[in-house]
């Protein structure tokens, strides 16, 4: 089946995959392989078969993005509070603070639409890779070749 006349496939969900397949690939081309389930965190059976299905795996994060992300939850845990608390103060407060409550209301505006994007981003990397519905396997605990 080519790209242009690709169809969307449905399976079952709840089956055990217990049929098997095999290639034949070089030394070179199976460390590859391996390298690249192990950078998604996937084993090489659902690594194979999630690009069957055209899903593209995400690699899991190094520990500096990691440490990156911790940082930016933590930023957008102190935005989400300091909107929070800002909100609820009495708008006279809130006026004295800022001494302009135009720009108090823009700048909460701007805050809240700068966690969204946090989250967004966070959202992203959050998630585990995922096969298509139907080609679970429990927990896809299965051992490799």
């Amino acid at each position: 089946m080519t790209e242009d006349n690709k169809q969307d496939i449905e399976f079952p969900s709840g089956g055990s995959r217990t049929e098997y397949i095999g290639a034949k690939v070089t030394a070179e081309q199976k460390q590859y392989i391996r390298r690249l389930a192990a950078e998604c965190g996937m084993t090489v059976s659902s690594y194979v078969l999630a690009r069957a299905f055209n899903y593209r795996p995400k690699a899991r994060l190094t520990a500096r993005q990691e440490a990156v992300m911790e940082t930016l939850i933590g930023c957008r845990s102190d935005l989400v509070n300091y909107t929070s608390a800002l909100r609820g103060m009495n708008p006279e407060k809130r006026r004295q603070m800022f001494n302009s409550y135009p720009f108090m209301l823009e700048w909460l505006k701007e805050l809240g639409r700068l966690a969204e994007r946090v989250t967004d981003v966070l959202d992203k990397v959050r998630f585990s890779n995922r096969l298509p519905d139907g080609t679970r396997n429990g927990e896809d605990g299965e051992g490799e070749p």
